[in-house]
C-alpha cells in the first residue's frame, strides 16, 4: 500500500505548509480528509476504469484496492 503511505506523507507535508505559510488550521479531521482525497485521486490515476465512487473509497479504501481488477 505504497499509495496510502505517499498520500499520508503528502497530506502531512501540505498541511504543515498551509499551517506555517498560509495561517491554516491543523485539525486532524482535515488531515484525514486530505489523505482520503489525495489517495482517491492517485488511485484513479493508476486505475482509470475503476467502478468505485469516492464514497466507497472513503468508507473502505482497502476493499476497493483489493478488488481493483473487478
Amino acid at each position: 500500500m505504497v499509495l496510502m503511505w505517499h498520500a499520508v506523507v503528502w497530506s502531512i507535508w501540505t498541511s504543515q505548509n498551509d499551517f506555517i505559510f498560509a495561517g491554516g488550521s491543523s485539525m486532524i479531521d482535515n488531515l484525514v480528509d486530505r489523505v482520503k482525497l489525495s489517495s482517491w485521486k492517485w488511485f484513479l490515476g493508476k486505475n482509470p476504469d475503476s467502478p468505485y465512487c469516492f464514497y466507497e473509497w472513503k468508507v473502505q479504501p482497502l476493499l476497493c484496492w483489493s478488488n481493483k481488477a473487478r
